[in-house]
């Protein structure tokens, strides 16, 4: 009898060590949900004229316009995200995952203009670009072995983001030159990598994340000429992303 219970007590162990985090990693699909911090930028491609003073279409110049630039860059913004996950278990060590997320998330450019003669004050106008995407990323997540309870990933893929935000909200044809708006596409692909641990708790799974985002392709909407896309060729996004994960 002593025998037999000396016996059990492994698989009572590995049972009970199986239970940790639901069970997730042994179905072939699971589901789950995220918040996401994000912190980004646009990477600006300048023509060879950029440094110009803007004129008009009837060649007027007025105020800011008539200055030149000297500096066009991209500040840094923060957003956050809310996301669900399907998880299709591939092997024991490789998972595809499908993360719908709706992101908030504005974008700067600045533009810094030539100072007055007669003053050394710096004089900057910045156009935000206001934006909510809905992104539709597919990634492959490689897992290390499972140690007592955590582990390593690494994660990578492609995403397709969609702008939600109204085209009223775009709609400039009455506003003055220096109240126009830096527009971008609605749409956009973008790869991305990161790395993460997952953390097993009874009931469920928990993994922070952290994800770099590239867009590829050019994002700057030039259609309508105006004074802040006037000195760029080409706008690309990077995201710094950090996740929380649960499953």
């Amino acid at each position: 009898m002593v025998l037999f219970v000396l016996l059990s007590l492994p698989s009572l162990g590995q049972q009970r060590f199986q239970r940790w985090g639901g069970g997730v990693d042994d179905e072939t699909i699971h589901f789950g949900f995220s918040f996401h911090y994000i912190s980004a930028n646009y990477k600006i491609g300048l023509k060879e004229n950029w440094q110009s003073p803007y004129t008009d279409a009837q060649g007027t110049i007025d105020g800011f316009m008539a200055d030149s630039l000297y500096k066009v860059y991209s500040p840094a913004q923060t957003g956050i995200g809310l996301g669900l996950l399907a998880d299709l278990k591939l092997t024991e060590n490789a998972n595809l995952r499908f993360t719908p997320t709706l992101v908030f998330s504005n974008k700067a450019v600045n533009y810094a203009y030539t100072p007055y003669p007669i003053s050394s004050h710096n004089r900057e106008l910045t156009s935000i670009v206001r934006a909510s995407y809905i992104d539709l990323p597919l990634l492959i997540k490689f897992k290390s072995d499972r140690k007592g309870n955590y582990r390593g990933y690494l994660i990578g893929g492609g995403k397709y983001a969609i702008n939600v935000v109204s085209s009223k909200r775009y709609d400039d044809a009455g506003s003055a030159p220096i109240e126009k708006l830096l527009k971008t596409k609605p749409g956009y692909f973008s790869y991305e990598a990161g790395i993460g641990f997952d953390f097993y708790f009874d009931f469920f799974k928990m993994s922070p994340e952290l994800k770099w985002v590239q867009s590829i392709g050019n994002l700057l909407d030039a259609r309508e000429p105006n004074m802040y896309n006037h000195p760029i060729q080409r706008l690309m996004l990077r995201n710094f992303q950090v996740s929380l994960i649960f499953e």
